[in-house]
């Protein structure tokens, strides 16, 4: 059986042949070759090309030893003397010189035997240690992904609770601007009211002034009338007075009923401007509350921005809020 030798060039010249020289030349010193032993043989090379180089070495020391076969020149040395013999130079040598070269070579054979098999058993220790720290690290890595796992779906959980609570806001929200919307239309119902009853009121006014107008001239007419005919009619006189001051009754009468009439529309009025004001209130209280509501909704989508990038806009953010009306009183 002939054993082959590929030619490898690693980094920096560092050659196949090489290790395996230096292997021989540790193994003849009678170390176990080791990657630091070769380094320090050669001078040169790195354990990443070393290793796998003194693997081979390793993987064909057995059949080396079961050969007979001559290796190349560059790998000849002390121990492949019964090599040389086998092949034409135990011509020149005596018998016992023959055996004694023999029983030495099957010494070393023996040695570099022993010596890869505890390398093998070094190496399954090895191996298996490393096996059990990688069994560990993945039993480590499992726990961590559960718990990983675990912690996302809390955070799941919370991102969920997170978003009901902002929909939950949202609808607060919604019907709060609803029920502004409506304390609005009632407060310009009650300001338009307010207004027909102010017409209402100037009108009844220029009405009583009208008839206050009317009255003085017809008292003017009466009295020219009296006057004219106070000559004439000397017996209608007392008639005529007692006439006017009929007629003055009647006048302050209707003078006390549009008085009467003024001050009912005057308290009207008041009480009107009073919920004027309580409507002014309410929607003070409530662009306060719907301010409000929008600060709560404003702090709950910052605090979700950090856990979920996509965080969803205001739906106040970019309008203008009503202004709170101030409170005023109609002047009479």
């Amino acid at each position: 059986m002939e054993t082959q030798m590929i030619s490898v060039r690693g980094p920096r010249g560092v050659q196949l042949e090489d290790v395996w020289a230096a292997a021989d030349a540790v193994l003849d010193r009678g170390e176990r070759p080791t990657i630091e032993r070769i380094r320090l043989q050669m001078g040169r090379g790195s354990p990443n090309t070393v290793g796998p180089m003194l693997d081979s070495w390793y993987a064909a020391l057995a059949k080396r030893l079961k050969s007979d076969v001559d290796l190349p020149s560059s790998l000849i040395g002390p121990t492949d003397a019964s090599h040389a013999i086998d092949h034409g130079f135990a011509e020149d040598l005596p018998p016992p010189v023959i055996r004694a070269a023999k029983t030495l070579w099957g010494r070393a054979r023996q040695i570099a035997s022993d010596l890869a098999q505890a390398e093998i058993a070094s190496q399954k220790q090895s191996l298996s240690q490393e096996a059990a720290v990688l069994q560990t690290q993945r039993e480590l890595f499992d726990a961590e992904v559960q718990r990983f796992a675990e912690r996302a779906s809390a955070l799941e959980a919370a991102m969920f609770a997170k978003d009901q609570q902002i929909l939950q806001q949202a609808r607060q929200l919604e019907e709060t601007k609803q029920m502004l919307h409506a304390k609005t239309s009632e407060a310009e119902a009650l300001r338009s009211d307010l207004a027909k009853q102010r017409i209402a009121m100037d009108a009844m006014r220029q009405f009583t002034q009208v008839k206050d107008e009317e009255h003085r001239k017809e008292r003017e007419r009466i009295e020219a009338r009296a006057t004219a005919q106070e000559r004439r009619l000397l017996a209608e006189v007392d008639r005529a007075r007692q006439t006017g001051k009929l007629a003055e009754a009647q006048l302050e009468s209707q003078q006390k009923q549009t008085s009467r009439l003024l001050a009912d529309s005057g308290e009207r009025v008041r009480v009107l401007e009073d919920r004027l004001l309580i409507m002014q209130d309410e929607k003070a209280a409530l662009l306060r509350d719907l301010l409000s509501v929008s600060e709560r909704l404003q702090k709950l989508e910052n605090a979700v921005a950090p856990g979920h990038p996509q965080a969803r806009p205001s739906t106040l953010r970019g309008k203008k809020m009503t202004s709170i009306p101030k409170k005023t009183r109609l002047k009479h």
